[in-house]
């Protein structure tokens, strides 16, 4: 193979290097934004669900029905996050 046939390879080679670093880039913002949107939405239903419950209750109590206990839905921890990460892979 001569040199510039090799040049031309090279070239070729750092052009696809080129485009799998960009669509890698934009795949990992892209995860990376999904991820934070389902975070906000994920609290926004949980802050919702925690005043549903409540609103129950107090309909419960003036309507004189013992309430019935509603849990509170929580954020998983970092260490609920890690396990279930773990179990999957």
């Amino acid at each position: 193979m001569t040199s510039v046939q090799l040049d031309r390879r090279v070239s070729t080679l750092e052009t696809r290097v080129t485009d799998i670093e960009d669509v890698h880039s934009e795949t990992l913002y892209q995860l990376t934004r999904g991820g934070a949107g389902c975070r906000i939405e994920t609290g926004r239903l949980i802050d919702h669900a925690d005043s549903v419950s409540r609103a129950f209750t107090l309909i419960m109590e003036r309507l004189g029905i013992t309430p019935i206990p509603f849990p509170p839905v929580t954020r998983a921890t970092e260490a609920e996050i890690d396990a279930a990460l773990d179990a999957n892979y």
